[in-house]
């Protein structure tokens, strides 16, 4: 067997882009969308961004949407990380506006200690998040998250938040600024789309190749 062959048949069966492979092309690629952002803000005349420390916060969120979508797949890194991220969120959520006023007194009346009651009433809100945190598992690989609407949704998502933060500091950030971030996050997003969609039409060239190979042997 010739050694292009062997190539062949190793390409045919290459994986996916890992964690590693999209966080690298989200490190590469921003820069170029800073300079087209920028570019456009320029063109269209808008209020431009007044603050610097946007670009980093854009760049974190570019970055982070660059692995977003394999939150779905049971054995990646960013799923991991949200798991334990939602787990601490939902607990505090729980804690401070279910379990802190409504069940806590309950259990400080049986315990006759503050010390402990909020010790178990927390455990409580622990068990919640942890119970909330694996949903995660209920969705399916390469299903909503992979589509242009789970781009949408989590650049939604960033301008919604930021535009709830702006308002209850006053109103700092013009609307530039907050589309910027939104932005930002969404092309990230789409830039994991876009490898995992050229690494598969290029393994479906190679893939006929290969086994026309082995058909051949």
């Amino acid at each position: 067997m010739s050694m292009s062959r062997v190539r062949e048949r190793n390409l045919a069966v290459m994986p996916m882009p890992d964690f590693r492979t999209h966080v690298y092309w989200g490190i590469a690629t921003y820069p170029v969308f800073i300079f087209l952002s920028l570019t456009t803000i320029e063109l269209l005349h808008v209020s431009p961004l007044q603050d610097s420390r946007l670009i980093g916060y854009g760049y974190l969120l570019f970055l982070l949407g660059s692995d977003v979508p394999d939150i779905d797949s049971k054995s990646a890194l960013i799923k991991r990380i949200f798991e334990v991220l939602i787990a601490g969120l939902f607990a505090c959520v729980f804690y401070s506006s279910v379990i802190s006023p409504e069940i806590q007194p309950i259990v400080l009346s049986w315990l006759n200690s503050m010390s402990l009651a909020v010790a178990i009433s927390f455990s409580l809100a622990i068990a919640l998040g942890v119970i909330v945190s694996k949903a995660i598992n209920l969705l399916s690989h390469r299903g909503f998250f992979h589509s242009l609407w789970g781009g949408f949704l989590y650049g939604l998502i960033i301008v919604t938040t930021v535009l709830l933060r702006s308002e209850l500091l006053g109103g700092e950030m013009n609307y530039t600024e907050v589309l910027f971030l939104g932005v930002a996050g969404s092309v990230g997003y789409y830039l994991h789309l876009v490898l995992d969609r050229v690494h598969g039409f290029a393994r479906g060239r190679r893939v006929p190749a290969a086994q026309n190979e082995k058909d051949s042997i």
